[in-house]
Formats: structure tokens, C-alpha cells, sequence
């Protein structure tokens, strides 16, 4: 630590602030606050972990903003990470970004979109929601349901309405309803997507009777023929976890230097959605400055927080971000870490999602490495999204079966396996067998056509089985003595390195088909000791 920062340390004043650690060339390598900015500067002073030594080694200065209130501090410290992405604080990776429905309550005829960006525009928000899917669908129903509209025109221009109108899935609000009317069902739509279906029930069930009593026959008609929409899409609640508020419960995981929240929506008494969210920065690795970073930059607007946020780890200014929320948003909330009962197993099943989202993710980076590594090695023209492997299983002359496995993406497929009852005695004609399975496997034109067929054996397995595989279907064996990999067009075999990712990935492949096999072998042995 160069002498010009401890200075500015000594010197800074003891009141609420924030300060920005910067490198030579004056970009942000880590923005934080404090209620005390001397105090909380003079531990930096003395380093506690590595990240941090590494921090205060490449800064070359330090810039201090004060504030009023240790509230000012954590809303201006959220402000400055997201306009700058310093290095070092923890962030939502960007390429993660889940769908929301926004209503644009702001405008006077309010329209229904769906984004992936939440901003604060005075629009209502609703969501995340898990796939686009569930997006469209939402939004069709409550364009069905209410009325709402979709369309960007400026509605001052419109002269008269356009084909959704008469499609039933806009109420037109541009030449057709009045902006009174219009509002009660932007309200309803609103509460519909927030779940308080009853709510709305209750109110349309009131409006349709006042409309009968007064002889509003067709507006009731309408008002019922949205009651009823609204019973279609109601979904019976899970009573078993009668005991469950509405909540979010946060696990956080880390692994081999990448770290994961996972956010379970407890919505009505039930989990409505298992959301997962990467995280960056350097102190990524820290849960409670993770925590803190997650609930600062997912929470922002009045509809997204519920009443009480669980999580795996307690939040670094966990009563301030509860302080915050409540001034800022209006929201009162309770952040907690349970210890025991339901709570806890909530809090300990969102850990072993993020455990398993990041070995996921492991293995997919590790799979995209095998099938670029595979395409180089083996000369293909693309990658091979689709591999399937084959392996001859017999004992003696009897029971000789085949199995395929499918690798898609570099990942086990197994809804694709398939197995073969070899016909004929063939005793231990092992490429006769793969033959016999290899021509019959393309006896199926609805099967997808394979990128890569790789048969477990050597050159007398691939030679016989190329006259069954069409053209333009590359195919190899590969051998388990020195696995050697033999390929058509080359009279030696390739040899890789021992750990090659695409050797590693033609060995999970073989190994996979081989234990297949077997275990249909296997189970016919079996089955005919009991019947004998």
C-alpha cells in the first residue's frame, strides 16, 4: 500500500459515506460504504484474505462521498456498481436475465409487454418468470381476460381499432372504452399477475350483479365471461405446506471459483419458481457480500419484494437493507436466516439447487471443450451435437444383445437409448453383431440422423459395420488397447493424449454404451435362470 493511501485514510472523516477504490489509470476497482468511512477504511490496512491484498495492492487512490445517512450510502453504493461494474464488487451476470411482464401503469391507456430489463420507469412489474413460454402465455391470458392492450401506437393517431380488438384480445381502448373503464381493468390485470385471483373474483362476481340489477345484461355477460376465464387458469392450492408464507428463499453455493444464488418463489402456500442467478466479481466468492449484492440489485421496484426473504447466508448490512427497502419502496420486509424446521429445508434444498446449477454448467463448459477438441482431432466438418455409441454384449453363443446410447451436446441423452436382441447364433461374431445392429439402427428414418458413430472395437468392427452407415455420416472405433481411435479414411489409428478432452469424451461415450449393453445382457441371463 503506497503512503499516499494511508494518508487519505487517516484523513477520512468519521461520517457516513461511500468510498471507491481506483488503479493508476482512475477506473473503479471496488465501490463500498460505511456508516463510519475512517473506521472502515483502517481494515483495510491490515487484509484478511487474499482478494483483498490483491485490492489494495493494484489501487492507487481512494475517493470518499459522504452522505447523509448510512441509508443515502447503500442506495448511492448500489447506484455507482451498476453504472460502473468495478472489478471486484459482486454483480448478476448479464447473460442471465429472466423474463418479466411489465404493465406501463405511467402512460394514460397503460399496454402489456414482456422485458428483461427492470427499470425505474413507474411501470408495475411481474415476475421473473422461468422461460419465455410461461411469458406468452401469461400475457395472452391477461390480454384475453382484461383487455389490455399490446400495441405501441400512439393511441391519439388511431382511427379505428386494429384486428386484436376483434379478436377478442384487446378491449381497444383507442376508439371503443373509456379510460375510467379501462383503468378498473388494468387494476384487475394488475392483481390478477400479482396472484390475488380471490380478490378479483370477488370483484367482478360484485360488479355483475350490480350490472343485473340495473339491466346491464351485456356488460354483465362480458364481466362473467371474464370470471370465468379467471376460474379456468386458477390452479388448486398445495395445502400440504399450509404453514408457508409468501416468501423467497435465497441459497448461495460457490465452485472452483464461480458462484450461484438460487431464488425459490414461495407464492400461495407453494413453490412457484426455482430461479438461478451466476454471479461475477471478485468477491464473489464471500456469501454475505453476495447476499447483499443479490437483494440490492433484484429487489427494486414495489411489486418484486415480498414480506420476508430467507437465505442460506445472512446479508452483510442485512438491517440496513431492510431499512432501505422499507424508505425507498414502501415495503416492509424481514430478512432472516432460519436454523430449523421447514424453513430451513427450504433454505438448504435453494443450496443443493445452486450446488447442482453449478456442476451443471461445469459440465457443459467441459462438454462444449470435448466436441471442439473431438471435431479438431478427428477432422469432422461441425461439431457433432449428436453422437451415438455402440457396444456388443455376449457370454459364450448365447444371448448376444447390442445397446446405442445418444450423447447430445456432449451429455447423456437417455430418452435416445436403445437396446438389440442380436438374431441368429452368431456365437462371439462381434463385428457381425455391430453390423447387424448398425444396419438395423438405420432401418428407422424417424430417428435423427447422428453426427458421429462411434463403435466400441477396433478396425474389423468399423469395416464391417461402413456399409450400413449412409453417406455423409462420419463414424469411428475405438479401441481399448492403447485407445486407439480408427477412422475410415486412415489406415493408422489416432492416437490422443490421456487427457485430451476429446479422448476423455470418446472414452464417457464407449464406457456409457458398454455398461448399457451389459445391463440388458444382464437382465436376459437373469431371465432365463428363472424360468429354467
Amino acid at each position: 500500500m503506497n503512503k499516499n493511501i494511508k494518508k487519505l485514510i487517516e484523513s477520512a472523516p468519521r461520517k457516513p459515506g461511500v468510498y471507491v477504490w481506483k488503479d493508476d489509470g482512475g477506473r473503479m476497482l471496488y465501490v463500498g460504504k460505511a456508516e463510519n468511512l475512517r473506521d472502515r477504511l483502517r481494515n483495510y490496512l491490515s487484509p484478511q484474505d487474499s482478494k483483498t491484498a490483491k485490492l489494495v495492492e493494484r489501487a492507487h487512490s481512494i475517493e470518499t462521498i459522504l452522505t447523509k445517512t448510512d441509508t443515502e450510502a447503500l442506495i448511492l453504493e448500489d447506484a455507482l456498481v451498476k453504472q460502473n461494474q468495478p472489478r471486484y464488487n459482486v454483480r448478476l451476470r448479464d447473460d442471465k436475465r429472466y423474463p418479466y411482464i411489465r404493465i406501463t401503469v405511467n402512460e394514460d391507456y397503460p399496454k402489456i409487454e414482456v422485458v428483461r430489463r427492470v427499470e425505474l420507469d413507474g411501470s408495475r412489474y411481474f415476475g421473473p418468470y422461468t422461460d419465455a413460454g410461461s411469458v406468452r402465455r401469461v400475457v395472452n391470458a391477461a390480454c384475453e381476460i382484461f383487455g389490455i392492450r399490446k400495441c405501441k401506437h400512439d393511441l391519439r393517431n388511431v382511427r379505428r381499432p386494429c384486428i386484436n380488438y376483434g379478436m377478442r384480445k384487446c378491449s381497444a381502448p383507442c376508439r371503443m372504452i373509456g379510460r375510467e373503464e379501462y383503468a378498473a381493468r388494468v387494476g384487475q390485470a394488475c392483481r390478477f399477475l400479482a396472484g390475488q385471483c380471490g380478490r378479483v373474483k370477488k370483484e367482478l362476481l360484485s360488479k355483475i350483479k350490480a350490472k343485473s340489477r340495473r339491466m346491464e345484461y351485456e356488460k354483465a355477460a362480458e364481466l362473467r365471461d371474464i370470471l370465468t376465464a379467471i376460474e379456468s387458469l386458477s390452479v388448486p392450492q398445495d395445502l400440504s405446506s399450509a404453514t408457508l408464507e409468501d416468501m423467497d428463499v435465497l441459497g448461495y453455493a460457490s465452485l472452483e471459483g464461480r458462484a450461484d444464488i438460487t431464488q425459490l418463489k414461495v407464492r400461495n402456500k407453494k413453490v412457484v419458481a426455482v430461479l438461478h442467478y451466476p454471479l461475477k466479481g471478485e468477491y464473489a466468492g464471500d456469501s454475505s457480500r453476495s447476499m447483499k449484492a443479490f437483494i440490492k440489485q433484484q429487489y427494486t421496484t414495489k411489486d418484486l419484494v415480498p414480506k420476508r426473504i430467507l437465505t442460506s447466508a445472512y446479508p452483510e448490512d442485512g438491517k440496513l437493507l431492510e431499512k432501505t427497502l422499507l424508505e425507498t419502496l414502501g415495503v416492509k420486509v424481514a430478512i432472516a436466516r432460519p436454523f430449523r424446521g421447514q424453513k430451513y429445508k427450504l433454505s438448504e434444498m435453494a443450496v443443493e439447487n445452486s450446488i447442482h446449477q453449478l456442476a451443471r454448467e461445469r459440465n457443459e463448459r467441459e462438454s462444449t471443450r470435448g466436441l471442439n477438441s473431438l471435431r479438431k482431432a478427428i477432422g469432422l466438418s461441425k461439431t457433432p451435437a449428436r453422437i451415438e455409441g455402440y457396444d456388443i454384449s455376449n457370454l459364450g453363443e448365447k444371448h448376444t444383445v447390442g445397446g446405442m446410447v445418444v450423447f447430445t451436446d456432449g451429455c447423456p441423452d437417455k430418452k435416445q437409448y436403445r437396446r438389440f436382441r442380436i438374431r441368429g447364433e452368431r456365437g462371439q461374431d462381434d463385428p457381425g453383431s455391430m453390423a447387424e445392429m448398425i444396419r438395423r439402427r438405420f432401418n428407422h428414418p424417424e430417428w435423427e440422423t447422428p453426427s458421429l458413430i462411434l463403435l466400441d472395437g477396433g478396425k474389423a468392427q468399423l469395416n464391417a459395420c461402413l456399409k450400413h452407415i449412409p453417406g455423409g455420416v462420419p463414424a469411428a472405433a475405438i479401441a481399448k488397447r492403447f485407445e486407439e481411435i480408427h477412422l475410415p479414411a486412415r489406415t493408422k489409428p489416432v492416437r490422443l493424449a490421456g487427457n485430451s478432452p476429446a479422448l476423455l469424451l470418446l472414452q464417457q461415450v464407449r464406457d456409457e454404451a458398454h455398461r448399457y449393453s451389459r445391463a440388458y445382457h444382464l437382465k436376459k441371463r437373469g431371465k432365463e435362470f428363472i424360468e429354467g
